[in-house]
């Protein structure tokens, strides 16, 4: 977690990065950030994780009406896609309304157990405070950013997610565990892994459109908040490194930047 002072001055804010987990361990806050959090006056998060968003992102990954999954992919993808989601106790006709990219991104994640993740905890914990939370961006705006890639592209990222699905596990808990310490470049280094999978174009254009891309995004409207006020900001962890990541671009705009753990 970060400390953050605007260029103009002004009271603290706190930048902290989450991953998207329900691991206990994850969802167990150090004494520095829970505190952080009860200081904060709002809460700010990549998006606010309310049942508006919720019914958004569903819509938003659903197939026009009259075309299904199986009409995009070839024979052989499409019966992995089944076997890989029923595995995780998803049936063929939940998956058959499903784009590509969406399919792929249920595949890169571990399976919802609780539905408690890490920012809906913070959205709860602020709320149960009387805190607003507000998002740098809209659902519909974060989602957006996969409507860009191809077809070509969305069967790529599906095939890399479904062969990669037999060490998951062992990546998952290595991305928890370079969080839980704090190592934003293993972090990096560990997406970049996850990838491996894909041609260096493909990969560079992810990083583009999923994280560069948003980062400035983010940074615009961080920047555009009032700055009488104490946020706590919390954003994917994999935003904060990097040369274009958030860290460096907040420093380069004018914040004060002290890593606090």
């Amino acid at each position: 977690m970060f400390e953050l002072i605007a260029p103009g001055g002004g009271p603290p804010s706190w930048l902290f990065g989450t991953i998207h987990s329900e691991d206990p361990r994850v969802l167990r806050l150090p004494d520095a950030v829970a505190t952080a959090l009860a200081a904060a006056d709002t809460l700010v998060l990549e998006v606010v994780p309310d049942a508006a968003s919720v019914r958004i992102a569903a819509g938003a990954m659903r197939l026009p009406a009259g075309t299904e999954l199986r009409d995009l992919l070839p024979p052989e993808t499409y019966r992995r896609c089944v076997e890989a989601l029923a595995a995780r106790g998803q049936p063929e006709t939940v998956l058959r309304k499903l784009k590509p990219w969406a399919v792929m991104t249920l595949l890169s994640m571990p399976p919802a157990r609780t539905g408690d993740f890490l920012d809906r905890q913070l959205h709860q914990v602020a709320a149960a405070a009387g805190k607003a939370t507000i998002g740098l961006e809209t659902t519909a705006e974060q989602l957006a950013v996969f409507e860009q890639l191809t077809p070509t592209e969305q069967q790529a990222l599906l095939r890399a997610a479904l062969a990669a699905q037999g060490e998951q596990e062992r990546l998952f808990e290595a991305l928890i565990d370079a969080y839980l310490r704090g190592a934003l470049g293993e972090l990096l280094a560990l997406s970049d892994e996850h990838a491996s999978g894909l041609t260096p174009d493909l990969q560079r254009r992810l990083r583009h459109i999923l994280i560069r891309s948003r980062n400035a995004r983010m940074l615009e409207r961080i920047q555009a908040l009032p700055a009488d006020q104490r946020y706590f900001i919390a954003v994917g962890a994999l935003h904060l490194p990097g040369e274009t990541g958030m860290l460096a671009s907040l420093k380069a705009a004018g914040y004060g930047v002290r890593r606090l753990y």
